[in-house]
């Protein structure tokens, strides 16, 4: 074999390495870019996923839309939602589960299910859709995980967080997104006969009442009154508030109230002075001089997170008593017959290191300051009216001045016809056993003055 030759077969050797490697090098980077479309059509963030999202919140948006339709033709003359009208509109929405859906629905909040989406309708007409953020216009703080036990399973409102060292036992306390504070009051599902349902207003009434009865008092009911008595519209609205109340408390195994009276950030000194924004805060002047249906009004104003606020009822009253007592923090004789040992009364001596009082709260300018080395020291036989959460020495699980400061209207009805609105919880100017933290008094429709003011419940 020649030179020449030789050479020709060793470049033909050659050659053929160089595409066999050629050829696997192209199967890997095609490979890899097969790879590539994949993750881009089906990955994360890849078309298909991003199409198939699309799709689902069109659907959810389509099943919102058809539930705002028919809500926003539901309004009657009075600005609010009429129930009938509501239910007729309802039924002819395209694609509703009638059966899921409850319907007809008896009182708001209540959920639908409209193309297999939940959806709710709140008590003033808002439509929210399961999963769906409230707009606050601000990043929503993350949520806590709030204790629970089978009895009681305490909801958090968006924006809300549980305020550190805080529980069940001791008393569980959120703090909402506007800064106002909540404790968690719990009512046992374990009241309840197993066959009862959330619509079953009248049996979980009944349930209710018999768990505090001890806190009963003949002559008061849940019942409307008037239009006057607290601004309701008639006795079905009044009771369409009351069953969303039953049907929340019996499902969640209990209730918010506020953590303190509810307050106001200016003064008030008479019934004339305009009616300020109310909060649930410590250190802020107890929200007086309003009469029952102002604070209803008021009560209203501090609704949070797609929840209730309002008065309470009568029975709501007795649930906290009944609370207080099953946790073993103060005994049926301080709740019933003598709220003076944790209570602000005229008859009692304490000390206060924090917060305002006045011994003269029809008067402009008479609030003093006690803080630090300038503590003040109630004595006895002084009616002093004092600023929200002025001391732990009259709070109980948390909640502060249930006993004492100032009274507190409810949504109960007394049965003095000329006095129709309960008031419950004593105040500064009478005495531990005249006014103890269960008991009631009642007043006119029209009645507003500086030891009567408000608690807000939340459900």
């Amino acid at each position: 074999m020649t030179k020449l030759e030789l050479k020709t077969k060793r470049q033909g050797k050659t050659s053929k390495g160089i595409t066999l490697i050629a050829l696997v090098i192209t199967i890997i980077v095609l490979l890899i870019l097969a790879g590539i479309s994949i993750a881009t059509l089906t990955g994360e963030n890849g078309v298909l996923t991003k199409a198939n999202t699309a799709k689902v919140e069109n659907e959810k948006a389509t099943a919102k839309e058809k539930v705002q339709v028919a809500v926003m033709g539901s309004f009657g003359t009075d600005g609010k939602i009429d129930l009938d009208t509501l239910n007729k509109n309802l039924n002819q929405v395209e694609g509703i589960d009638k059966e899921k859906s409850k319907l007809p629905i008896t009182s708001l909040p209540a959920t639908v299910v409209v193309d297999d989406y939940k959806i709710t309708i709140g008590e003033k007409g808002q439509v929210t859709i399961e999963g769906e953020k409230e707009d606050s216009g601000e990043e929503n703080p993350p949520e806590a995980t709030l204790p629970s036990t089978d009895n009681t399973k305490p909801f958090l409102p968006e924006g809300a967080q549980k305020v550190e060292g805080t529980n069940l036992d001791t008393g569980l306390v959120i703090k909402d997104k506007n800064q106002n504070e909540w404790v968690w009051v719990e009512v046992p599902k374990s009241i309840y006969d197993s066959s009862i349902t959330s619509t079953d207003y009248t049996e979980i009434e009944s349930a209710m009442q018999t768990y505090a009865s001890d806190y009963r008092q003949s002559g008061y009911t849940d019942t409307f009154y008037s239009t006057a008595q607290h601004g309701f519209a008639n006795e079905t609205e009044y009771n369409n508030h009351k069953n969303s109340m039953l049907s929340s408390v019996f499902e969640n195994g209990g209730f918010y109230i506020g953590r303190y009276e509810t307050g106001t950030n200016t003064a008030r000194f008479s019934a004339s002075d305009s009616l300020t924004t109310p909060v649930i805060q410590r250190d802020v002047y107890p929200y007086n001089w309003v009469t029952c249906s102002q604070a209803q009004t008021k009560a209203t104003e501090l609704a949070v997170g797609g929840k209730t606020s309002s008065l309470m009822f009568g029975i709501q009253w007795d649930l906290v008593m009944k609370f207080i007592e099953e946790k073993g923090a103060k005994t049926q004789a301080e709740l019933k017959t003598n709220s003076g040992t944790w209570g602000n009364y005229y008859d009692v001596t304490f000390e206060i290191t924090r917060g305002l009082y006045t011994t003269a709260p029809t008067t402009s300018g008479s609030w003093n300051r006690a803080s630090g080395t300038s503590k003040y020291t109630k004595p006895a036989s002084a009616s002093t009216l004092l600023t929200t959460g002025a001391t732990d020495r009259n709070s109980v699980l948390g909640i502060y001045d249930l006993a004492g400061n100032v009274l507190e209207w409810t949504l109960e009805k007394s049965t003095n016809t000329s006095d129709p609105c309960a008031i419950r919880g004593g105040f500064y100017y009478c005495d531990g056993s005249n006014g103890p933290s269960a008991g009631r008094t009642y007043s006119s429709t029209t009645f507003a003055f500086s030891y009567i003011g408000l608690r807000v419940a939340l459900w």
